[in-house]
């Protein structure tokens, strides 16, 4: 019996206009994004305002001297990160959750049906009350994100079944040996971390023996953005 993702969210409604021109600036502009990923991937809800000025302002400058960025396009992505980094701390997953939505699917291609925020269901019953952050469902394939702007941060210690963030990579891990009869299903944790933090949550997740979760970073995003 085949799995699905269900009751799930329009990513209208996510996708703020702050990250909408984010994006669009980000498709014009692919060769800065690993730079500006890392802005995002290094923000602390606690940070004060000055160091968040200060780690957006070097990012753009890096990107000016590295000649992704001409002096006009960091006029304008200075104007959009301001914007981007006044909101609260759940505009950044939001970001990540909408990137992912629009660069994806990653392990298929075909036709698919894209589905936020949902729900995992075997048939008719319903697995979990645990979210899915994206997913999507091809005729063969079902491929399922836990979104997480920094995994390093997230994905540390203690991870037994009986924390939060333990128990949803236990789902996760179980996902695709649950589902086995029906379509084929890949579970991601996804982040905007290089290829150093990717190793370590690589690491982490062989250590607590989850095998079936991948991890897909930033190098990853890029290679779909270029």
């Amino acid at each position: 019996m085949s799995c699905s993702c269900r009751n799930g969210k329009r990513i209208s409604s996510i996708e703020s206009k702050e990250i909408e021109e984010f994006l669009k600036f980000l498709r014009k502009n692919p060769k800065a994004f690993s730079v500006l990923a890392e802005v995002v991937n290094s923000f602390r809800p606690t940070d004060s305002q000055k160091v968040r000025s200060e780690r957006v302002f070097l990012a753009v400058r890096d990107s000016l001297e590295l000649g992704v960025l001409s002096y006009r396009d960091t006029e304008v992505i200075l104007k959009i990160l301001k914007g981007f980094f006044s909101k609260s701390d759940k505009e950044r997953g939001d970001f990540l959750e909408v990137l992912v939505s629009k660069l994806g699917p990653f392990t298929f291609n075909g036709r698919y049906r894209r589905i936020n925020q949902c729900r995992v269901y075997k048939g008719k019953k319903k697995l979990s009350e645990k979210e899915i952050d994206v997913a999507f469902s091809g005729k063969e394939t079902l491929e399922l994100h836990e979104c997480k702007a920094n995994m390093v941060r997230q994905w540390r210690d203690p991870l037994s079944k009986r924390s939060k963030r333990g128990s949803k990579l236990h789902f996760l891990n179980d996902l695709p040996k649950e589902c086995e009869n029906g379509k084929k299903v890949v579970t991601f944790v996804t982040g905007l971390d290089g290829r150093s933090g990717c190793e370590y949550v690589r690491l982490v997740l062989r250590f607590y023996g989850f095998k079936r979760v991948k991890v897909l970073g930033r190098e990853e995003l890029k290679a779909k953005l270029l």
